[in-house]
């Protein structure tokens, strides 16, 4: 099936692509805009990535002309997937030559070998990303479907799922990123072929998985994608803490289960990975500490601590970076304080506190608030707004600075007469505090040697 109607090129990508065509040619073999690329350009998506079928023909050797043609840094070739790249800081171009593969069922690294256009269209995952695009503009829809699915929003393979799926698992996790970024159902059949092979994600790298589910976490409805892999039994395999959290029923002024109410707060947030995490795991720990008490009612005591544990050794084992777990890790232990906020019961030292211990992922910590709050049936976010504006007033007013204390560790020493040791951190902790209550002036050395002076049980030689 051939469509001569070609989308406008975005204005970014028009010297790039002016380039590509300008060097593709007989001696390059054919060469075919495919995949997202094209899938974008017809759902009027802004992109920048741009990947091209070469067909009988070196891909390396068309990214060469087409570099220099730019005048960008020559192709770096990707032996392992076959594939070559060229890029510059707004645009990535990348090839591969047309091929044929077939998998052995144990393994996940395919057969491969040289094939036509048809074979590579076919072999590919979804029909709305095997549209190609001649270098003259006429998109060829090889499939029959890719077009019509691409302008209904379904995703459908283009051979049998069961068996697209089990020859690469890795594609059932990008049909849950698709549902989730580009706003697309799935066609019968594929959720329930997902279901059945869905433990055949096992054999993908968790590095290639987490790939696709940052990119799910970060689309516009995430909790669509989520709900795939809920649904196709792939979250069990990927992140079956998340499992538990189903039919924990909560009480007050939740009206969601544990998990339903995870989904909702993941979508409240602003499109921020850290953010979206800290969301998806702001209450893992509830499994773990529900109880009924007096009445009935639904308790999860220590749930924003158990939860950052659990959140820690769940990102670790999906080999995220430490900077990501840590921040997540804080904000998932922090994500209740700010909702327990009120006016009248948070003095300024409270504030403070709040501020000091969010560090730089204040902002955060209330945007995950307010989402936690937004997917229950709490009224208002009032408070919380509130909340931010007095810790802008209190680092605008100067009085953030009365966290820190005037004596260095080096006196401390002196004073108590010690070697280094943490020790020091538990006596500037303990004078930071004094400073937060009011208890000691802020900027005053003087007050703080008599606090010290007051409190030598501090200095003593013994742990701290």
């Amino acid at each position: 099936m051939h469509d001569s109607v070609s989308p406008p090129v975005p204005t970014l990508l028009e010297p790039v692509i002016a380039a590509l065509r300008q060097v593709a040619g007989a001696e390059h073999g054919e060469v075919y805009f495919v995949g997202g690329y094209v899938r974008d350009l017809l759902l009027g998506r802004p992109g920048k990535d741009i990947d091209c079928v070469v067909v009988h023909g070196d891909p390396v050797a068309f990214l060469s002309a087409a570099a220099a043609e730019l005048g960008w840094s020559a192709p770096v070739v990707f032996e392992r997937f076959g594939t070559a790249q060229i890029r510059s800081d707004d645009c990535i171009v990348e090839a591969v030559r047309a091929r044929s593969e077939s998998y052995d069922p144990s393994s996940r690294k395919p057969r491969v070998r040289e094939g036509s256009l048809e074979d590579d269209i076919w072999r590919r995952d979804f029909t709305a990303n095997s549209l190609c695009q001649a270098m003259d503009g006429t998109i060829l829809d090889l499939t029959g479907k890719g077009l019509a699915d691409c302008a209904d929003a379904i995703l459908r393979t283009p051979l049998d799922p069961e068996a697209t799926f089990a020859e690469d698992p890795l594609r059932m996790v990008r049909a849950a990123r698709f549902v989730a970024q580009l706003d697309f159902t799935l066609a019968p059949g594929v959720l329930d072929a997902i279901r059945k092979v869905s433990d055949r994600i096992r054999i993908v790298s968790i590095e290639r998985v987490m790939v696709e589910l940052q990119h799910l976490l970060l689309a516009d409805m995430p909790s669509r994608g989520l709900r795939v892999l809920d649904e196709g039994n792939l979250l069990p395999h990927l992140i079956p803490e998340l499992v538990t959290a189903h039919g924990v029923e909560q009480g007050g002024y939740h009206s969601y289960d544990v998990f339903e109410h995870t989904l909702h707060a993941v979508d409240a947030t602003p499109r921020n990975l850290i953010t979206r995490l800290a969301a998806l795991f702001h209450d893992i720990g509830k499994p773990a500490t529900h109880a009924l008490g007096p009445g009935g009612k639904h308790t999860f005591l220590g749930h924003a601590q158990e939860g950052a544990a659990v959140a820690k050794r769940t990102l670790e084992r999906l080999r995220m970076s430490q900077d990501v777990v840590q921040s997540v890790t804080q904000l998932v232990a922090l994500h209740l304080r700010p909702i327990q906020y009120s006016e009248g019961s948070f003095s300024d030292a409270a504030v403070r506190r709040l501020i000091r211990d969010a560090g730089s992922l204040r902002e955060e910590m209330i945007d995950l608030a307010i989402a936690d709050t937004r997917a229950s049936s709490y009224p208002t976010v009032d408070a919380l707004l509130e909340l931010r504006a007095r810790m802008d007033r209190l680092e605008a007013e100067g009085q953030f600075s009365r966290l820190a204390a005037s004596l260095t560790g080096e006196e401390i020493m002196e004073r108590a007469g010690r070697p280094p040791g943490p020790w020091i951190r538990a006596v500037k902790k303990a004078l930071e505090e004094a400073i937060l209550d009011g208890s000691i002036p802020p900027h005053d050395p003087n007050a703080e040697r008599q606090w010290l002076d007051e409190h030598g049980d501090l200095l003593q030689d013994h742990p701290v």
